[in-house]
């Protein structure tokens, strides 16, 4: 073979070499990200799909120099909250804060994930347009054009692959959201797109924050429309809604769904979501539905006062209320033992495999 040819021959290795590793996923077939590396899909146990270990809407740094952010006491506490989820058997707890918003701290999910043993699988993502941190994106996307869909994803992509900044910890979810009524908006649209793009390349799951008792239709129409894996998705606070046929216009679509707001009793009272999650059940749907309760252990910023009345509607809204209250109730509905485990064992690791 002549110098020409054995040089076409290598050049053409190399290609095929990075297409490969292009085209790689970002963790091993049948693996998950957590916080402390990846661990096997059928290990993740019994799962909450969105909780929060510490939050705060932007804007709460401003306020730091009179609150400043306390690691030790925000530590200490989800400690003990951690422990209240595990009395119940609970293995895996999904962070589903986003990179725009305050509370995401990989430094404090890897403390606790290695005290307590959980596991503990933290996100990449945006907030929605109206409770985000769209202008640093929207500005570039309204003033210069740039397609910001790409944009975000590169930052996807990174935090999957690569890690969060400095700390090593891989990202193991793409959390998107949109705000109540109406179309999804232009940014919205392009936050939605980029997650698309960071799932196929990534082959990591998409769940979403969506606003009011709405918008979960119009987010699963437009993954499909982008070409997401229906099975790679979980629309999450359908349990804003309390209409049952909302619920079964986005099952329709083949997603996943979460009732992801139990305890949030301003939202929909538990009474009402037992109700419509053992109806689901009944008619076949156990096997796309998820719970969580959507808790924030620690606010940042200052604390928040509200009034007592509030205070007691919130009672609930707490990181052990399914294990105690949610699932002894659904039971009493005729939902069986074997439709919880795939509630919150099944379809929470299918989520993650794509099944």
């Amino acid at each position: 073979m002549c110098r020409k040819s054995l040089i076409k021959v290598s050049f053409l290795a190399v290609l095929i070499l990075l297409s490969f590793v292009v085209s790689a996923p970002a963790v091993e077939p049948g693996m998950v990200n957590t916080v402390l590396g990846p661990v096997k899909a059928e290990t993740l146990g019994t799962t909450l799909m969105h909780e929060h270990f510490a939050f705060a809407y932007p804007g709460w740094f401003a306020d730091s120099t009179i609150a400043p952010y306390d690691y030790d006491a925000t530590l200490k506490t989800n400690l003990e909250i951690i422990k209240k989820a595990q009395k119940y058997g609970i293995a895996t707890i999904v962070d589903a804060t986003t990179n725009d918003v305050g509370g995401r701290d990989p430094k404090l999910y890897k403390a606790l994930a290695k005290k307590t043993g959980i596991n503990i699988i933290c996100s990449t993502g945006m907030y929605t347009e109206q409770e985000g941190s769209p202008a640093y994106f929207k500005t570039r996307q309204d003033w210069y054009g740039t397609d910001i869909a790409k944009m975000i994803s590169e930052v996807f992509i990174k935090e999957i692959t690569d890690g969060i900044g400095t700390s090593g910890v891989k990202a193991g979810v793409i959390k998107v959201g949109t705000s109540g009524g109406g179309p999804i908006s232009r940014y919205e649209t392009s936050v939605l797109k980029a997650a698309v793009i960071a799932q196929k390349a990534t082959g990591l799951p998409i769940i979403t924050h969506t606003s009011g008792p709405v918008g979960g239709i119009e987010q699963a129409d437009l993954f499909l429309k982008e070409g997401a894996d229906p099975k790679k998705v979980m629309i999450g606070h359908v349990s804003n809604s309390k209409d049952i046929e909302y619920h079964k216009a986005i099952l329709a679509k083949g997603v996943y769904v979460a009732f992801d707001r139990f305890g949030l009793e301003i939202m929909t009272p538990t009474p009402v979501l037992v109700k419509i999650v053992a109806q689901l059940c009944k008619e076949g749907y156990a096997n796309q539905i998820m719970l969580s309760h959507d808790t924030v252990n620690v606010w940042l910023g200052r604390p928040y006062d509200p009034p007592k009345p509030l205070l007691k509607i919130l009672a609930n809204w707490r990181i052990d209320h399914i294990s105690e209250n949610v699932l002894p109730a659904l039971k009493k509905l005729g939902v069986t033992d074997e439709q919880i485990k795939t509630m919150m064992v099944d379809n929470p690791r299918n989520l993650f495999l794509g099944k």
